[in-house]
């Protein structure tokens, strides 16, 4: 592996890791999405513009692997975490987590819950912090359905977090 992917990989990894666990439901989804979206990345980074911001370009590929094991039929036999001690621990071991564990895990927790498309708009816009537009481009889809998914997950977090 050449040193610029190994610099990637070590500048974007915790980033990563936060987005793969806040996409997925279960710890094993999120280190398999996490190590598919970087399989990915290596393959075909002799493709990647190198004019174009590579963080946006990461977060396409994750998500697109992302939709990729959501139709994988097998998934269904999947198991979410067995317990809450196991998903704090996987939440521990993200960097920077340590200062805000008790509400990352809560958010974390509310997130989960989310469906798949509306988990991948609220994880890219605020783990991410891309404006509308580059989400539309990210996911695929048109901006004023990036902003639907939005506002229709962040309503359903405020219900969830604050039992509205």
């Amino acid at each position: 592996m050449n040193t610029e992917i190994a610099n990637l990989i070590k500048t974007y990894s915790a980033d990563l890791s936060r987005l793969c666990t806040s996409l997925c439901t279960c710890r094993q989804d999120a280190e398999d999405l996490f190590q598919t979206t970087w399989e990915k990345v290596i393959r075909s980074f002799k493709t990647y513009d190198s004019t174009r911001p590579f963080d946006k370009w990461l977060w396409t590929i994750c998500v697109n692997a992302h939709r990729d094991m959501l139709r994988n039929p097998f998934r269904k036999y999947r198991l979410n975490f067995n317990s809450n001690e196991e998903m704090e621990q996987l939440l521990r071991s993200i960097p920077d987590a340590d200062d805000k564990r008790d509400d990352y895990i809560a958010l974390h927790t509310a997130i989960k819950k989310l469906d798949p498309k509306k988990r991948q708009v609220i994880a890219l816009y605020y783990f991410g912090d891309f404006t509308m537009a580059e989400l539309s481009q990210i996911l695929g889809i048109p901006e004023g359905t990036v902003k639907s998914r939005l506002c229709s997950a962040k309503e359903q977090l405020r219900k969830e977090l604050f039992d509205e």
